[in-house]
């Protein structure tokens, strides 16, 4: 049981078979041991959170200072236990990323559905002729 409330393996489903769900981030072990993991949004400040066993075999890619505040299910097998688990092992993310020691929620949509204002970054099912732009000499040029 993860502390989301998932068993692990309802949570790598919604991390397999292609499908991109808000919220999941799925990748390879050979992704997790580059330097540059999730390089933009904090790296392994970011993650709170992993089974034990993954832990220990990715131990070698992550960064000392980090490992021992990254729980497990032998920590934190609960949202509650886990902030707790958090604040007791002074986890980065609080100071970097929650709010006057709080975790900041962030509404989520569901799978398959877009943030809000997204609608605009959607892909492209069909090219409308306002997308379409003719050079001189009549040539035309598709402008997305």
């Amino acid at each position: 049981m993860t502390p989301l409330g998932l068993t692990f393996s309802k949570l790598a489903g919604y991390t397999s078979g292609g499908a991109q769900n808000h919220g999941f981030y799925a990748c390879a072990f050979n992704t997790i041991k580059e330097r540059k993991f999730l390089a933009a949004d904090g790296g392994w400040d970011r993650i709170v959170w992993m089974p034990k066993t993954i832990k220990v075999d990715l131990a070698p890619s992550i960064p000392e200072e980090i490992y021992d505040k990254i729980a497990t299910e032998e920590d934190a097998v609960n949202a509650g236990d886990l902030k707790a688990w958090l604040e007791n092992a002074k986890h980065p993310i609080i100071e970097k990323y929650w709010k006057g020691g709080k975790p900041v929620p962030v509404k989520v949509p569901g799978p398959g559905q877009m943030y809000p204002g997204d609608e605009e970054y959607s892909p492209v099912t069909e090219i409308t002729e306002d997308m379409v732009k003719v050079e001189e000499g009549g040539e035309e040029v598709t402008v997305l």
